[in-house]
């Protein structure tokens, strides 16, 4: 066999070396490409389960908007109803709110990734009315650590003896994060007793059935706020 000839086989070997060098490299490239998506997938679907009914329905209907942002998962949302009872001032969660509780603001629990994070974020709240009037808007900085963040602005929406308030029936809380939507979460608002008393004429058995309902969510009142006072110490 000839120089030439071992040369020329020398050189066909060298090529099939290069082409499968290559080709694993691309299936490598391929295969890590592919794995993020995987995980994000398997986190989402985590992360799913464990949120609230409340917050996946919330979460849907901001799917729908243009300024939906999925970066930060909502684990709950809803209100907290300042109510004055025989007792004094009490809180409570709430589904429903009547025009006759003292005072209403909203909450989110909010589960932040690692990247990125600890690090400060602007939360937005707004609450409209059945017109699509705005009744409520507040900003707060907030310093978002990873996993689960309970979010609960000091400010309340004043609704007893509140002459702006003449809408009732269905409004809309919604919650960004740095200008990403993460909730739109509708509930209801009935007229206070005196107004049906003398729209409708309200007897006993009618107001029995127009009681709030409690809604069920998986972190406490108590725990709510005590991470907000908590949140509070620790970006002051």
């Amino acid at each position: 066999m000839t120089v030439a000839a071992l040369l020329f086989i020398g050189a066909g070997a060298f090529n099939v070396l290069i082409a499968l060098g290559v080709m694993t490299a691309v299936m490598m490239f391929l295969w890590l490409a592919s794995q993020p998506k995987s995980i994000n997938s398997l986190q989402r679907a985590s992360r799913q389960e464990s949120a609230s009914p409340t917050a996946r329905v919330a979460n849907s209907q901001a799917g729908h908007r243009p300024d939906f942002d999925d970066f930060y998962h909502l684990q709950d949302v809803g209100l907290i109803v300042d109510q004055l009872g025989p007792d004094g001032l009490q809180l409570r969660r709430a589904r429903q709110v009547s025009l006759d509780d003292k005072a209403v603001r909203p909450y989110a629990v909010i589960n932040a990734p690692s990247y990125g994070h600890p690090s400060q974020v602007l939360v937005r709240y707004e609450i409209t009315d059945s017109s699509g009037q705005r009744q409520f808007i507040y900003e707060m900085d907030y310093w978002m650590r990873p996993g689960e963040n309970a979010i609960l602005p000091d400010y309340r929406l004043p609704l007893k003896g509140n002459d702006r308030l003449s809408r009732t029936g269905k409004w809309d809380l919604q919650v960004w994060i740095n200008g990403g939507l993460v909730a739109v979460h509708t509930f209801s608002v009935s007229p206070s007793v005196e107004e049906r008393r003398r729209q409708f004429g309200l007897d006993g058995e009618s107001q029995a059935r127009l009681e709030l309902e409690y809604e069920p969510t998986p972190i406490s009142l108590d725990e709510l706020l005590r991470q907000q006072q908590t949140s509070s110490s620790q970006s002051s």
